[in-house]
């Protein structure tokens, strides 16, 4: 008896442009690794910011050329976690250890955070995708809920090469009494970890943050292009220091934005906790009319 043969649909062509940008997101993240494993911190830095870069340019080469769709959406978020997830977590490991290990005295803290940090920026894009790819979701927001995962990375990475460049200044241990294993950190590191943990716990929050990559496209003001130039220019003066006053004042941005209004709310005897868009939205995961796979991922998957 003859079966007959059901049709699949298949992806038989790809768009090139947008793909290889978004390869080079993941070739940057993968050599930021590298990078960490022989101690050439400051580049595997930089390479976070070039996979910056080429995910900020993917999406908008692949609208431009009319090959958008649900392939490059999968492929950027893959690249992504490898990228501003994984890479930023063992650049900050490597750091703070200076040397290998994983489960000895002291290291264990350390691999929490290391494996923290990725898990926090795979959860975020998992919510962004699954938020943005239901109907009524699909255009442009004029901010994110929690900072961006490359907003994260950059913050660990700005912090990174500030060290490379300036780290003479920044040996001076702290000694802590515990039994941690990590008491003769300088108060640098102390820093970095406090900023990869702060920064994962930001990403899967719903912290408003403002969607900057819109800003570099369109047309602006001549006050804004000033300033961009004025931006610029001091990049090129001091590099290590304006990254840092960019990446962390956008992050603290978002955390004084979330403060004042949950002062607001609160003042209004409401639930500070909540905003107005959590409080209008639905919860997908309880959504009825909503379809669910009850049989996990497709089989190959």
């Amino acid at each position: 008896m003859n079966v007959p043969v059901r049709g699949l649909k298949r992806l038989k062509t790809l768009p090139v442009a947008p793909t290889l940008l978004t390869a080079g997101n993941l070739a940057s993240g993968v050599t930021a690794i590298l990078c960490a494993a022989h101690n050439q911190l400051f580049w595997g830095a930089v390479m976070i910011f070039v996979a910056m870069v080429c995910d900020m340019f993917d999406g908008k080469v692949a609208r431009m050329t009319k090959t958008d769709g649900p392939f490059g959406a999968e492929l950027d978020s893959l690249s992504d976690v490898v990228s501003f997830g994984i890479a930023p977590a063992i650049l900050v490991h490597r750091l703070v250890m200076g040397e290998s290990g994983v489960f000895d005295h002291g290291m264990r803290i350390l691999w929490f955070l290391t494996v923290f940090y990725p898990v926090m920026a795979a959860i975020r894009l998992a919510r962004y995708n699954v938020e943005h790819s239901l109907p009524g979701n699909e255009g442009a927001t004029p901010h994110f809920r929690g900072i961006p995962s490359p907003g994260a990375a950059a913050v660990i990475a700005s912090l990174i090469i500030l060290h490379q460049e300036h780290g003479a200044q920044f040996d001076s241990p702290v000694m802590m009494k515990g039994y941690t294993g990590l008491e003769s950190l300088d108060w640098f590191r102390w820093v970095m970890l406090g900023a990869m943990t702060v920064s994962a716990l930001v990403m899967v929050s719903t912290i408003r943050f403002p969607h900057v990559g819109n800003s570099f496209f369109g047309r602006i003001s001549f006050g804004k292009f000033i300033g961009l130039a004025c931006f610029v220019c001091a990049l090129a003066w001091q590099t290590s220091y304006v990254l840092v006053l960019i990446t962390c004042g956008y992050l603290m941005v978002g955390l004084a934005g979330a403060g004042v209004r949950a002062l607001g709310r609160a003042l209004k005897g409401k639930d500070p906790t909540e905003d107005e868009e959590d409080e209008a939205s639905v919860d997908i995961a309880d959504d009825p009319n909503l379809p669910h796979r009850a049989d996990g991922p497709a089989p190959g998957r």
